[in-house]
């Protein structure tokens, strides 16, 4: 993250977010949004001179304010990766990545703090359909599936409109099948939609924050010892029994884990 590149980006990604957090101050009288501008000026200021402890407060300031977006957590990934905190910067990346998956830079960075962390561990093949489902899903943020819906929508019902008003028959069954057709495709981005919406409210994915830690068969400390991952890792979640997480790891292992070892994307 020396790469001359990487340094244009970050400073691109916090043009996009001072913008961002303009019109949001703009359009809100809320008196502490009007310092979040400020900060983040400063907080590249001090990016910029090595003061990174004091960026990474300034940017977890704004965070804590209320305000969310991939590029405020994509400079604070970067800041943490300058302080040497990889686990902290793996976070704030897949936090940046769960709001805008198909960034390329956010992906490079996040591939580059995978190399530097104890564990290795092998995904399991997904089948061709679920591959495609995934990419499909991750192609757009969740706002312009919703956008996708709303126009796909608006244009079935204008093919409607083709079929209740026109009177020659091939019209009408070309305004008819049109209709169709856009609906079910209008109704599946917001299906999409839906499920990206749930996923980011369910915090069903964590990174790993203890430096190293036993993941056990069941949600008790006396029970088996399964395998032991270290920080850094990411860990699905699927139930939880208390304060215990029951979570799985990319090659398929599934086990137990305290929630206190690991840290919510």
């Amino acid at each position: 993250m020396n790469n001359p590149c990487i340094k244009e980006t970050f400073k691109m990604f916090n043009a996009y977010l001072i913008m961002a957090l303009l019109g949001f101050v703009l359009s809100s009288n809320n008196t502490y949004a009007q310092s979040f501008t400020k900060n983040l000026y400063q907080a590249e200021h001090l990016y910029n001179n090595s003061k990174y402890d004091s960026a990474a407060l300034l940017y977890q300031q704004v965070i804590d304010s209320g305000y969310q977006s991939p590029e405020l957590y994509y400079n604070l990934g970067n800041t943490y990766y300058k302080l040497q905190e990889i686990p902290t910067a793996i976070l704030y990346y897949e936090k940046a990545l769960k709001l805008k998956p198909n960034n390329e830079n956010i992906h490079h960075n996040l591939t580059l703090c995978n190399t530097m962390i104890p564990d290795r561990i092998e995904a399991v093949p997904q089948l061709f359909f679920i591959k495609w489902y995934q990419g499909l899903y991750n192609y757009f943020p969740i706002d312009t599936w919703a956008y996708i819906g709303i126009g796909l929508f608006s244009l079935a019902a204008f093919f409607m409109l083709f079929y209740f008003l026109s009177h020659i028959k091939a019209m009408r069954k070309l305004g008819f099948w049109s209709a169709i057709f856009l609906i079910l495709l209008s109704a599946f981005s917001f299906f999409l939609t839906t499920q990206k919406y749930n996923s980011f409210k369910r915090h069903n994915q964590a990174i790993i924050f203890t430096p190293s830690v036993t993941v056990k068969s069941s949600p008790a400390q006396n029970s088996v010892d399964l395998f032991v991952i270290h920080e850094g890792t990411k860990v699905y979640i699927l139930d939880q029994v208390g304060n215990w997480r029951k979570i799985k790891i990319q090659n398929g292992s599934i086990g137990w884990l305290e929630l206190e070892n690991m840290q919510l994307i």
